[in-house]
């Protein structure tokens, strides 16, 4: 996503809770939404907007992108396990 792009999104949260953000806090939102795709992170804006009254901050919004660029951990194994909630392992026949 591009300054113009996200400038755009975050003016949907500065009308919505008539609220302005300071440079310093402009410049945090972005540097932690600079690699999220703009549709997702559109998608996230309105959602947030949507359904919290009060102002949001980055967590909310970050918690809302339905692709996390930080959940990059995958188990592997997982379909190992028979039972997810207590982790137990299928051993092979």
């Amino acid at each position: 996503m591009n300054k113009e792009e996200f400038k755009k999104e975050i003016a949907k949260i500065q009308v919505a809770y008539n609220k302005k953000f300071k440079q310093e806090e402009g410049r945090l939102w972005f540097k932690e939404f600079m690699n999220v795709d703009i549709k997702e992170f559109r998608k996230a804006v309105d959602k947030t907007i949507k359904e919290l009254i009060f102002i949001p901050n980055v967590a909310d919004v970050r918690a809302r992108i339905a692709v996390n660029p930080n959940d990059y951990y995958i188990d592997e194994y997982a379909y190992l396990y028979k039972n997810l909630e207590w982790c137990e392992i299928i051993k092979g026949e």
